[in-house]
């Protein structure tokens, strides 16, 4: 798949009002969102990025909110979501675990949280980088 195929589903999209678009084969996993595109390649597992004119990417590494033991699901889901996927602003993207308290990890905006950087059930202090998120800039 060229740039040129991506090109024209981000016309399409633009021209139809599509704010999301995801596709995946066997080859490889696309997420567009808000004019951005996030093309990871299946065998690989490498994201590859494309940065539109209109709509550079910001990267922001998420640190945790507080201290505890970091877990990317809920104790109760049978596995975590596959990366890189598309997030909302407030969506429960982790989870702290202090004692018996479970608080979740909030995305603070809309875009891709493309890579996890904690390991799952590590101690995490407060600061500590948990993912990467992709946005859209204005």
């Amino acid at each position: 798949m060229g740039n040129e195929w991506i090109e024209a589903v981000m016309e399409l999209m633009r021209r139809h009002g599509i704010a999301e678009f995801e596709y995946e084969d066997a080859e490889r996993h696309v997420v567009a969102s808000e004019g951005a595109i996030l093309e990871g390649d299946q065998p690989l597992n490498q994201p590859v990025f494309h940065q539109p004119d209109h709509a550079p990417r910001a990267g922001e590494t998420l640190l945790a909110p507080h201290i505890g033991m970091f877990r990317a699901t809920h104790p109760r889901d049978a596995e975590a979501a596959a990366l890189p996927r598309l997030v909302r602003r407030g969506e429960i993207i982790g989870y702290l675990k202090a004692g018996a308290l479970l608080r979740p990890v909030l995305a603070p905006s809309d875009g891709v949280l493309s890579r996890q950087l904690a390991d799952e059930g590590v101690l995490v202090g407060y600061g500590t980088a948990l993912f990467e998120l992709h946005t859209v800039r204005p």
